[in-house]
């Protein structure tokens, strides 16, 4: 699935993990200057919904932080165990 808006400049791909594994790895385009608040924004998800976000290997804690072209996010949602 290919995400678009108008102006783009970069392209992410996003994978889903665990609880949000329900939805579909998908490539997102988005306008030069996104944030992953953007992505999030994009992809219709609450922030609430995703507790782990590894942006190219590093995990970010920073829903400000901006994205570069092709990075390649992974979204985990909050889990728990006992």
């Amino acid at each position: 699935m290919v995400l678009r808006a108008e102006g783009i400049e970069v392209r992410v791909t996003v994978r889903f993990y665990a609880g949000l594994g329900d939805r579909r790895a998908a490539e997102v385009e988005l306008p030069a200057g996104a944030r992953l608040a953007d992505l999030f924004s994009s992809l219709g998800l609450d922030e609430r919904e995703v507790h782990l976000v590894i942006v190219d290997g590093r995990i970010v804690h920073d829903r400000d932080v901006f994205l570069s072209d092709r990075a390649r996010i992974a979204l985990f949602p909050p889990v728990g165990g006992g």
